[in-house]
């Protein structure tokens, strides 16, 4: 019978000012007999170094070092060594950071209160090729998400917020009056307003203005 030959491990780099970060990490990771921890690095200069100089398949990357950006990092080590893949470990879990590493070319988020057990699986399905995020942040990641779909869709039908504010009034039964009353205009404006928006949205009736809102994702 012939035996399964053995899988390369899957070669870390750890990227993190604080040594006990590191340390934790390593312990952690070395445990696991498919991953291999080659290297340590705690500012993003050693951590470009060590992506073009250990060929490492995945760094796991700070956000904050010493004020650092670690996006920034991130972007300039997929530049140089565009195969390795980076997981970004932080405390930090507001909007900006996360939208921002996955632009920069990130496979992976996560924060650092996650569980070990997460970590190694992150490591192995990143390997593998997929991109994955910590759930707690799906919620807001999903709210930005919508957020920019609504702004790209305002800007192609050329829609102002006040309009798009309009569209959503009228998809919740306010009346003409009602709508005026809320934003301090006419009714007379607020009608204009809507023939307004009816016409860019290339629909019949304010009805229609409001089905194509809701499916465009407007509001």
């Amino acid at each position: 019978m012939v035996e399964r030959a053995e899988l390369a491990p899957i070669l870390v780099v750890i990227v993190d000012d604080d040594p006990m970060v590191r340390l934790v990490l390593l312990i952690v990771l070395s445990a696991d007999p498919e991953i291999e921890v080659v290297g340590e690095a705690e500012d993003g200069t050693a951590a470009l170094q060590a992506a073009t100089e250990l060929c490492p398949h995945v760094i796991l990357l700070d956000i904050q070092m010493f004020g650092v950006d670690g996006i920034e990092i991130a972007s300039r080590i997929l530049r140089d060594a565009p195969q390795v893949k980076i997981i970004i470990l932080t405390a930090y879990d507001n909007d900006e950071y996360v939208l921002g590493a996955f632009r920069a070319g990130a496979y992976a988020y996560l924060l650092k209160n996650s569980s070990d057990e997460t970590v190694v699986e992150t490591i192995r399905l990143v390997q593998q090729g997929r991109r994955l995020l910590s759930p707690s942040l799906m919620d807001q990641v999903l709210r930005q998400l919508h957020l920019l779909a609504q702004a790209h869709a305002s800007r192609e039908h050329k829609l102002s917020q006040d309009e798009v504010h309009v569209l959503a009034r009228i998809a919740n039964g306010a009346t003409n009056g009602e709508i005026a009353s809320e934003i301090h205009w006419s009714e007379r404006t607020v009608k204009r307003k809507i023939e307004e928006i009816t016409a860019k949205l290339g629909a019949r009736n304010r009805a229609q203005a409001v089905a194509i809102a809701i499916k465009e994702g407007l509001i």
